[in-house]
């Protein structure tokens, strides 16, 4: 894709990121609980039936996974994910909206997916935070159904401030991209680039593409070459595939008209940078 203009616009690889954290983020919790030292199977579901809703949480997580000596079983994970919810677990509460917006174990429901969302959003969730984000602004074609969420594009930059003020890396991009384009929010190529960059600095690959592309058009920022190499290159040494092969292209695009002076500083520049941690 070659440099310039709003050919840097991440329409469609927003909305992708996003469906792959929606379906997979509320792995992250049960994933690490299940590595770790935990009660068996029957210890565990003595201490759900008892009402404990770490226990319910994570003999959800067996069941959906079909791990710890259960068979994989959407239903049964969606009633311990619930109990847990009704207690007030926001992971939980996360997972069980997941499974409310794919119809996993339930009867496909966005608004009660959103219910659920909010719940976990308000207790600082960052992914509910950016599910909520990517709701309001449409639900994704694969989960579309009648009972719709209606789009609130102020709603949708609202929640996505919210996760990527606790520096969230994706709701930082969605932010930026909303900035961007001016949905929900004034068009400001100034603040897409703030976002861009506190997500690209977060290790988002896809903003550091961004974020080189802004420096290399001057969109939102000083049009400034060292830089815009520098995060390229960022994103070629964290890509593959042709994800990779795209970011060299644009990457020699600006190495062009670049003397090997200011290659040689971008890339002094690659070296020595370290990542955020907010």
């Amino acid at each position: 894709m070659p440099i310039g203009g709003d050919v840097y616009m991440l329409n469609c690889r927003a909305r992708v990121v996003w469906l792959c954290l929606l379906l997979g983020v509320y792995w992250d919790a049960p994933t690490a609980s299940l590595a770790q030292a935990v009660p068996g199977l029957d210890e565990q579901r003595t201490l759900a039936e008892r009402g404990d809703a770490d226990a319910q949480f994570t003999l959800g997580a067996m069941y959906s996974r079909g791990q710890g000596g259960v068979v994989q079983d959407a239903a049964t994970a969606t009633h311990w994910f619930r109990l847990a919810a009704d207690q007030g677990h926001e992971q939980a509460q996360l997972t069980l909206g997941v499974h409310y917006l794919t119809g996993n174990g339930v009867p496909q429901d966005p608004t009660e997916a959103v219910r659920l969302f909010r719940l976990a959003g308000e207790q600082g969730n960052v992914f509910a935070q950016n599910n909520l984000g990517v709701v309001y602004q449409g639900v994704p074609e694969p989960f579309r159904t009648e009972k719709d969420v209606p789009i609130d594009h102020a709603e949708s930059v609202r929640w996505f401030r919210r996760a990527a003020d606790q520096g969230h890396a994706v709701s930082a991009m969605n932010l930026a991209v909303k900035y961007r384009r001016g949905d929900g929010v004034a068009q400001d190529y100034t603040q897409a680039f703030v976002w861009f960059l506190r997500s690209a600095e977060l290790g988002d690959v896809n903003a550091r593409r961004e974020v080189g592309g802004m420096y290399a058009a001057g969109q939102g920022v000083a049009q400034n070459d060292i830089e815009a190499y520098m995060w390229l290159d960022l994103a070629v040494l964290q890509a593959s595939g042709e994800d990779r092969e795209m970011l060299l292209i644009d990457r020699e695009a600006v190495a062009e008209r670049m003397t090997g002076e200011q290659i040689a500083e971008a890339q002094r520049r690659v070296n020595v940078w370290t990542p955020s941690t907010r």
